[in-house]
């Protein structure tokens, strides 16, 4: 019995796993695989960059209104636009912007776009009025406050 388990090779229960990810992390960390890391950092570092394709919202209440607290640094009033609807409050961000840039003397020239757009649907508690609703944008934050008034029942009865 002993003389058939010597032609098996020796079993070690840890080294596959460590090899293997010493083997993933060199594989990961040298040349030329480098630059497919840093193309995946340079993608996660784009999604935490100023503006977002989410931001996040806060809502609360006061005795009298609700509060909607929208988190959106770097980005032109303009280009923010809230629709209410219903119950629901939509906010959109589109930031749309263009650079060109021409050099003649060293017969260089070059044009970018960039487009980026994000959205959020916030339900509500409480029906919006909107003619009593206000928006503010100031130092990246936007907030919007309305009445409170209560839903209306919506619902049809069954004959």
């Amino acid at each position: 019995m002993d003389n058939q388990n010597n032609n098996l090779p020796e079993k070690s229960s840890n080294s596959f796993p460590n090899d293997f990810i010493k083997k993933f992390d060199n594989f990961f960390t040298n040349e030329p695989h480098r630059g497919i890391l840093d193309s995946i950092d340079a993608f996660f570092q784009q999604a935490a960059s100023p503006f977002m394709s989410y931001f996040p919202v806060d809502l609360y209440e006061t005795e009298s209104e609700w509060v909607v607290k929208a988190e959106i640094p770097g980005v032109n009033k303009d280009n923010i636009h809230i629709e209410p609807l219903g119950d629901r409050l939509k906010i959109s961000v589109i930031d749309d912007q263009q650079t060109e840039e021409n050099h003649d003397v060293n017969n260089f020239y070059r044009r970018e776009r960039r487009f980026q757009r994000a959205e959020r649907i916030i339900a509500l508690p409480y029906s919006i009025y909107k003619q009593k609703t206000r928006a503010r944008y100031q130092n990246g934050i936007l907030e919007i406050r309305g009445p409170k008034y209560p839903k209306p029942n919506n619902t049809l009865e069954i004959e």
